[in-house]
């Protein structure tokens, strides 16, 4: 298994650098490990004249590795500029483009990656203000869009004022180091996982309402079966537009 860590700090030995040798470390001794500090390289868009020496490099060491480690400290609730500027230029490596400008997964599709943050603040403030939220959504967006699969990520709160990471951080970063070196490799579930969630649904309603009808008669004769199916779509539809929610869009991390 080859394993790429990107590090898009301006430190090559910080402390968010800390928790990603932490990881690392973690990993089997036969992986093949290699760390790219984005600073080290000059990235600029590619022009119809000319292609990025830098972005071609990259595009090597991505395509030769299986899982990803993607890590960079939270700005101002966002991407610090190497990272973005890393991600801005390699949009069109990333993903391919239709006729109408959509994006569409490209030669990365199914690959994995885990991605990794940290901020200032303490990890109850980032629970209540999510200022690492940004930075995951927007990792999520452009690696899952290129056809990646999320394995998951971590968070290094309160490095204001600290010189060195934080123990107990340092000690999950390394249960991540042995999870990604064991996770069995799959493709993504979740079309799957939601047909399963409408299955259960619609077996718990149907259970639920047979009862009640057997035992209460709260149903009209002859529009059983019109209750119940209008029943679970409306129920299903409304519970998973909450788990996306909760779940994608404003989830949040300590």
């Amino acid at each position: 298994m080859r394993y790429l860590a990107l590090l898009g700090s301006h430190e090559e030995t910080g402390i968010t650098a800390g928790y990603l040798q932490a990881v690392l470390a973690a990993l089997p001794a036969d992986a093949q490990v290699e760390t790219v500090f984005l600073r080290d390289y000059e990235i600029y868009p590619d022009t119809p004249e000319k292609t990025c020496p830098a972005l071609d490099t990259l595009e090597a060491k991505l395509a030769a590795s299986d899982f990803w480690i993607i890590c960079t400290p939270t700005y101002w609730g966002g991407l610090p500029g190497v990272m973005k500027q890393f991600f801005d230029c390699m949009r069109f490596r990333l993903v391919k483009m239709n006729s109408v400008g959509d994006t569409l997964p490209g030669k990365y599709q199914n690959k994995h990656y885990l991605s990794m943050t940290t901020c200032f603040i303490s990890s109850l403030d980032n629970f209540f203000t999510g200022i690492t939220d940004q930075t995951f959504v927007t990792i999520d967006r452009i690696l899952t869009g290129a056809g990646l699969i999320k394995v998951g990520e971590f968070v290094g709160t309160g490095t204001w004022g600290t010189a060195t990471p934080r123990p107990e951080k340092l000690r999950e970063c390394t249960r991540w180091g042995h999870k990604i070196a064991h996770r069995p490799r799959k493709d993504d579930n979740t079309l799957k996982r939601y047909i399963l969630l409408f299955v259960m649904i619609a077996a718990m309603a149907l259970v639920t309402m047979g009862l009640q009808a057997w035992w209460l008669g709260v149903f009209t004769p002859g529009k059983f079966w019109l209750t119940y199916i209008s029943f679970v779509v409306i129920f299903y539809v409304l519970l998973a537009g909450l788990l996306h929610f909760f779940t994608f869009v404003r989830h949040r991390r300590r």
